[in-house]
């Protein structure tokens, strides 16, 4: 093999160092891509950590909730035996009261998701003070009932209230009896 000429030499070492500045571009280019694509990976994965710290925060939240469905189960009965406890419950609570029942409607049951309610839409009058005892005495978050479209007015006779309001009962659809 013959010798370089001092040219020839110069000519290598420049291709040489050129070879290694590409190679060097090319690793640096593959470690900036990996370092991105982790970057991107971690900050993913802090994203998702933080929406399940969410959800198990939730999940701690509703935790008290869940034991209180637990003790106090919805009721199992037919959507007419829901109606008339209903019906009974609002009339002997308002009569308690000192109440006078105006008007009173018993609304179609209604389904939802966890089970079916009843309605009883009704007018009340009477003294003020009988009418808030009335309201808390007829929510009962342990028979799951409750008052909506609450509506009260002053009567003509000063101490005493027109209370329009829906009474909702929900319930949990019995099976029916084979005879």
């Amino acid at each position: 093999m013959r010798t370089l000429a001092p040219s020839e030499k110069r000519l290598l070492l420049i291709l040489c160092g050129a070879l290694f500045l590409a190679l060097n571009m090319l690793g640096l280019r593959a470690f900036l891509q990996t370092r991105t694509k982790l970057r991107q990976a971690i900050v993913s994965a802090r994203g998702e950590l933080s929406e399940d710290r969410t959800w198990v925060s939730l999940a701690d939240t509703l935790l008290p909730a869940d034991r209180w469905i637990s003790a106090h189960p919805m009721p199992s009965l037919a959507s007419d035996q829901a109606s008339a406890a209903l019906l009974k419950s609002e009339r002997e609570e308002a009569e308690k009261a000192g109440l006078k029942i105006d008007e009173e409607n018993l609304l179609p049951p209604q389904g939802n998701p966890y089970g079916s309610s009843v309605s009883v839409s009704a007018k009340l009058s009477g003294p003020f003070q009988s009418m808030v005892k009335f309201l808390f005495a007829i929510q009962s978050p342990d028979a799951w009932r409750r008052v909506e479209k609450l509506t009260l007015r002053s009567d003509s006779q000063p101490p005493n209230v027109l209370a329009e309001f829906e009474l909702r009962q929900d319930f949990q659809t019995s099976a029916p009896t084979q005879p």
